[in-house]
């Protein structure tokens, strides 16, 4: 009933499909987690940073899983 679309099937496209929404996931997380700690002034300071530090180290863990996991120079 439903076909996939061959770029779909395609490993290459697929891994740099991957590959772009990790970047763009640990991107967006680390400015989130800047925003908050510059941004919002009405919640208290202890919540803001433990807040926006998750958010920080989140990102930064997706960015370190998408380097180690696409790295050209891997051996396999």
């Amino acid at each position: 009933m439903f076909r996939k679309s061959p770029s779909i099937r395609d490993p290459a496209a697929r891994r740099a499909r991957q590959r772009l929404t990790l970047a763009v996931f640990g991107i967006g997380l680390i400015g989130a987690g800047v925003l908050l700690l510059i941004v919002l002034q009405r919640v208290p300071l202890p919540l803001r940073v433990l807040m926006g530090s998750v958010d920080i180290i989140a990102g930064s863990t997706l960015l370190v899983l998408r380097r180690n996991k696409f790295s050209a120079k891997r051996a396999r």
